[in-house]
């Protein structure tokens, strides 16, 4: 067997050499990339749908938004998953995060809704080849007694990055408000329909001037998200691809671990009906963010899911790996019925972003606990040579299904509006989904602890 001892990336237990341990420089540049790739990723796909309401998106529109984001994040990571088994983890890395970039700094150019759409396709896209082979290289660097410990490091990390991102980001896009408005003629008068419109875009007074302002406000959120990606992706170019057991070569998709993992199958099940139940609210909760609250208070909002998570995982990370998986998967996603409640709340009564920072909160304690168990529970029920086969499968599915999800809610809440206005078609919505997100995720309580074996 060839002496892996010398191998920059990785340092090996004496006793027993097949656990690795990451070394300082790689667990660096790991952190640092989920930084910076973290904090992209989220502000990138939170301001673009908030961007789509801005130009005039209908809810069909953003159904397709979202429905494609997901399907393409999600559903073809197996494939990529795959590739990274094939090819290594750095080569993909690179190109997805290089693509985020480029691409989500081209979208404020885009006015018209259906161009939109294709420009999420292709940020989406690069986002496919991106994570798999992130999730199976902290998969390669770890085993099954730290890997949720590790996990839950890197989403402390990244959302600190958030944090800081919408923080800075929210003030400097106020600013470029601020400094249109001093520089404009007739200032009072502008001034004056801009408070106006403040919290109640689309149900307030609405001027061409406002949207201008939001249009550049925005445009700013992602071009700052776009150089996020750039520089994860400069931090990874000095990535090694630690070790490990490659595929001799690309096999074609097969459903095979679905066959032959009994735990592994049931978990993809239950996934993907939460997935649909999730994705339902989508196309939604951007009409109550944008129209309720300023891009500065977005960045508000989603700062309070941020600190949350951070708090959340600070506290929890020592014995984040004692708990089984199941009841980690089950808190998170139980609280996520909540967030609808949240919106429907703030449509009918309190129109303000605090309010739904209280959402933004509770999402941010839930999302820590399922976001560390999801990505530990496929790798746990992975064979070695096949982290990013499991993990590209079990997205894919999660990338059918909430595509679906996205796409009937949206065009069914275009149908409803024509009878019930548009108002009144969220609150109904945003009340649907809140129940159905509670009993979709009993199917948590359900799931064996993973295992790697055949028929497990």
């Amino acid at each position: 067997m060839e002496d892996l001892r010398d191998e920059p990336g990785v340092l090996y237990d004496e006793s027993i050499l097949s656990q690795p341990k990451i070394s300082p420089r790689m667990r660096l540049l790991i952190l640092l990339i989920s930084f910076f790739g973290t904090a992209a990723r989220m502000i990138g796909r939170m301001f673009v749908e908030i961007y789509a309401v801005i130009i005039g998106s209908s809810a069909t529109a953003i159904a397709f938004i979202t429905s494609i984001r997901n399907l393409m994040s999600l559903a073809f990571q197996s494939s990529f998953g795959r590739v990274s088994d094939f090819l290594g983890r750095k080569t993909l890395i690179l190109l997805g995060l290089f693509g985020g970039g480029v691409t989500l700094a081209l979208i404020p150019f885009i006015r018209n809704q259906w161009i939109l759409v294709l420009g999420v396709f292709f940020f989406s896209l690069c986002f496919a080849i991106y994570s798999p082979s992130f999730t199976a290289m902290i998969g390669d660097l770890s085993d099954k007694k730290n890997r949720a410990s590790l996990f839950s490091l890197l989403t402390l990390v990244g959302s600190l990055g958030s944090l800081i991102g919408l923080l800075s980001l929210g003030e400097v896009s106020n600013f470029v408000g601020i400094h249109f408005l001093e520089y404009s003629s007739d200032n009072l008068l502008k001034l004056g329909f801009y408070s106006i419109s403040h919290y109640k875009l689309g149900y307030g007074v609405e001027t061409e001037y406002v949207s201008r302002i939001q249009h550049d406000q925005y445009s700013i959120i992602l071009y700052s998200a776009a150089c996020l990606f750039a520089v994860a992706g400069i931090v990874a170019a000095f990535l090694t691809n630690p070790p490990t057991e490659k595929l001799e070569e690309r096999s074609v998709l097969s459903l095979t671990p679905l066959r032959e993992n009994r735990r592994f199958r049931k978990f993809v099940i239950v996934g993907s009906v939460m997935g649909f139940v999730m994705s339902l609210g989508w196309p939604i909760f951007p009409f109550v963010r944008g129209k309720f609250a300023s891009p500065r208070e977005n960045t508000w909002i989603w700062a309070t899911f941020s600190v949350t998570m951070m708090v959340t995982l600070i506290i929890t990370r020592p014995f984040i790996d004692k708990i089984k998986r199941k009841w980690t998967l089950f808190v998170g996603r139980t609280l996520m019925f909540f967030i609808p409640v949240n919106l429907a709340i703030t449509a009918m009564y309190v129109q303000t972003w605090w309010h739904m920072a209280i959402g933004a909160a509770v999402s941010g304690f839930g999302n820590s606990f399922y976001m560390v168990a999801e990505s530990s529970y496929v790798l746990d029920c992975a064979p070695e040579k096949e982290k990013g086969t499991y993990t590209g499968l079990f997205y894919m599915f999660l990338g059918i299904t909430t595509f679906l999800g996205s796409l009937i809610s949206g065009i069914l809440a275009d149908v409803v509006e024509n009878y019930l206005g548009e108002l009144n078609t969220i609150i109904l919505f945003l009340w649907i989904i809140a129940g159905a997100r509670f009993l979709a995720s009993l199917g948590f309580l359900f799931l064996d602890e993973p295992t790697s074996e055949k028929n497990g």
